[in-house]
């Protein structure tokens, strides 16, 4: 059965990113994740955990959206 692991890192990120980044994301390879897909993968009896994401991730996390904002002029 396949597993997939993900990272929450909050909703502040996908309303200040102007959408460009999610809440949530594959724990190996920062892949973005939106809760469609983790439904999708449900239905498919795929095995999902989600987990509250670290303090490195948070931070990476933080670095991408001050660069998005900057880039696109947001506040």
């Amino acid at each position: 059965m396949k597993k997939i692991s993900l990272f929450h890192i909050g909703s502040k990120f996908y309303r200040e990113s102007g959408t460009r980044m999610s809440s949530i994301y594959e724990a190996k390879t920062f892949k973005r994740y939106d809760w469609g897909r983790v439904q999708d993968a449900l239905e498919k009896g795929y095995t999902v955990n989600i987990r509250p994401a670290t303090k490195d991730e948070l931070e990476s996390s933080e670095q991408v959206l001050q660069n998005i904002k900057r880039a696109n002029f947001l506040p």
